[in-house]
């Protein structure tokens, strides 16, 4: 019962996330719902494969767009890669992974909502019980946060 609620609780997480990142891609949005669905269930069927080198939400992306590379070579369709190697869009995208992830709460929250959820600020403030001001300004802070890191890095 518990292991149904989790995995509810990441494909709720992760769902729109890897949506959004497969349209970025390219993914037609008819495709897409398709392809989260098989890449969940890969997931799933080898979860013993995640390493833990990057977030889950990294990690599930990357399943989503061979997934969706899948699909396209199975249809003879071609893939609208961009310019840069898909090794540097794995690299990038599991870095920014990894700068969310470090973001403490209710920072992380409140990003992801805005960034990743494309949610309003009214919105997330709801979900925390708080203003619509409170999530502007937890956001502000969250990406001041976002930019010292990157700092840190040297990036």
């Amino acid at each position: 019962m518990d292991e149904n609620r989790d995995f509810e609780a990441i494909y709720r997480l992760c769902a729109p996330l890897m949506g959004r990142y497969l349209r970025a891609l390219g993914c037609p949005g008819q495709d897409v719902e398709d392809v989260i669905h098989d890449a969940f269930v890969k997931a799933l069927l080898h979860i013993e494969d995640y390493r833990g080198d990057c977030g889950l939400s990294a990690w599930l992306c990357r399943i989503a767009r061979n997934t969706w590379f899948s699909l396209l070579r199975r249809q003879k369709r071609s893939l609208p890669l961009p310019e840069t190697s898909e090794a540097v869009w794995d690299q990038v995208w599991c870095e920014w992974a990894e700068l969310m992830d470090a973001l403490p709460e209710p920072y992380r929250t409140v990003f992801r909502a805005r960034v990743l959820e494309d949610r309003g600020y009214r919105d997330i403030g709801g979900t925390f019980g708080k203003s619509e001001s409170w999530a502007r300004v937890t956001f502000y802070r969250a990406r001041q946060k976002m930019r010292q890191m990157l700092e840190e890095r040297g990036e």
